[in-house]
């Protein structure tokens, strides 16, 4: 324990000091942790807007999936009505081919015929006398 004012006065300014120190550290921590606090509160808007971005994103990304998946529902199943027709109309693209055909056969069967052949004989004379 000092005895002299002397020391005692120079422990009280060393421990003003010391105290006036120890605020200028206080302050520039504060100061240091509220820009900290600063950057972190901007990161987190920051992020906060991004993710909310990426959800908007997602919501629209799941209700265009959802859209083309029914799009894709309804194309195949007119592609399966398409395919019924397809067969109904060959089928029946079929049956007249059949009946052309067959009309055809029995046209030259008769053109051939031995009367057809007189009858058109008799057409050229009449039409030359």
């Amino acid at each position: 324990m000092p005895n002299s004012p002397d020391d005692r006065d120079q422990l009280i300014a060393d421990l003003l000091e010391e105290a006036h120190g120890l605020r200028m550290k206080l302050e520039d921590f504060s100061l240091y942790t509220e820009s900290k606090v600063a950057e972190f509160v901007l990161a987190r808007k920051s992020l906060t807007e991004e993710r909310d971005s990426a959800q908007h994103h997602l919501q629209l990304a799941q209700h265009d999936v959802q859209v083309f998946r029914l799009r894709q529902d309804q194309m195949q199943q007119q592609l399966i009505e398409l395919s019924q027709k397809l067969r109904v109309i060959e089928a029946r693209t079929e049956r007249l081919i059949k009946q052309r055909d067959a009309a055809r056969a029995r046209v030259q069967a008769l053109e051939a015929s031995r009367a057809v052949r007189i009858a058109t004989r008799l057409r050229k004379l009449l039409r030359r006398g």
